[in-house]
């Protein structure tokens, strides 16, 4: 009897008759033999090991002096430190300073800013500052006078580091410092500006286009970091070269560490002989497997017949069954 049209539709569950629903599509898989395998190894250990020498020979051309002083400086004060350059320190010679134990990657802190009155746009919203809780305006009272909004807001530049050095040689004569230039050029032309004259407001920081401060506001990933305070334009010939430092910025309350450091760079960068060891280190356990696999190979073939997925050889007929041929 042909079905009548109020018969219930039967429905199927078997996906469409398509290569994508079958699995049919097309697929490639390697299947790795040993000789492959070994030069693949042997060739990563080729390369890595030269790579890995000259990053840490270039490493190691870098001179580098650190010296702690917030040990040896009472906070409020002023001190002099002692800094031994062993060999003549090619320029530019970069001035850092130095943190140890300042999470300034804690999520609070580095979302702690407004970029709005960091580009020199005025702000009259309050509610638009939240982001820079809890350093909004006066007494963060949701005052919404923008007379007393801080400017900039923020816990960032609430905490900005304000500690000063200064160079003498060995003769006593001061060594020039230059400020211009320790900051990224981005930063300078495009992230940061004054407000316009007569903007109300609380002044945190007197110049927004400050490259000192401009550097600060660009947080660090790791708890101990580095930065850049001033360039030295000139050769620092070997000796001892003294650093007087006032001494304002807290660290004690946080069980950080502050240091001076003086440093050349190279072609790599400064002195970070991680990256070289890595290298040298991968390369040398990829020669090392590349040539045991080598003598295990040679020792003990692999046989064709035992891979899952190798060719199969066939021998002459005089040899048994089971005979294989391995490569």
């Amino acid at each position: 009897m042909p079905a009548s049209s109020s018969d219930p539709v039967k429905l199927s569950k078997r996906p469409a008759i398509t290569a994508f629903k079958q699995q049919q599509l097309k697929a490639w898989q390697p299947l790795l033999s040993p000789l492959p395998v070994i030069l693949s190894f042997v060739a990563l250990g080729i390369v890595f090991i030269p790579i890995g020498a000259a990053l840490l020979v270039a490493s190691y051309e870098v001179i580098e002096v650190i010296e702690q002083y917030d040990e040896r400086c009472a906070l409020g004060a002023s001190c002099s430190v002692t800094m031994h350059v062993p060999s003549t320190m090619a320029a530019p010679v970069f001035v850092y300073y130095r943190l140890e134990n300042y999470f300034q990657n804690h999520r609070r802190y580095v979302k702690s800013r407004n970029d709005q009155q960091l580009r020199g746009l005025q702000v009259k919203d309050f509610n638009s500052l939240q982001d820079c809780d809890p350093r909004r305006s006066v007494n963060n009272d949701h005052n919404t006078d923008p007379a007393s909004f801080y400017l900039p807001c923020g816990l960032i530049a609430w905490s900005m580091f304000n500690d000063t050095f200064a160079v003498k040689d060995a003769a006593g004569n001061d060594v020039a410092l230059r400020k211009k230039g320790i900051a990224w050029s981005s930063d300078v032309d495009m992230k940061f500006k004054n407000p316009p004259a007569g903007t109300p407001g609380v002044r945190v920081v007197a110049d927004f286009e400050d490259e000192e401060f401009i550097n600060w506001m660009r947080t660090a990933g790791l708890p101990t970091f580095r930065k850049l305070y001033r360039i030295i334009d000139h050769d620092l010939p070997a000796g001892d070269y003294t650093v007087n430092i006032q001494n304002n910025y807290p660290v004690s309350s946080f069980g950080g560490k502050k240091s001076v450091v003086l440093s050349t760079t190279s072609w790599i960068g400064g002195k970070n002989p991680f990256l070289g060891w890595a290298y040298l280190v991968v390369g040398v356990v990829c020669l090392l497997q590349g040539v045991a696999f080598a003598i295990r190979h040679r020792c003990a073939p692999r046989c064709a017949l035992a891979a899952a997925a190798a060719a199969v050889a066939v021998v002459d007929d005089d040899d048994d069954d089971d005979a294989c041929v391995c490569f």
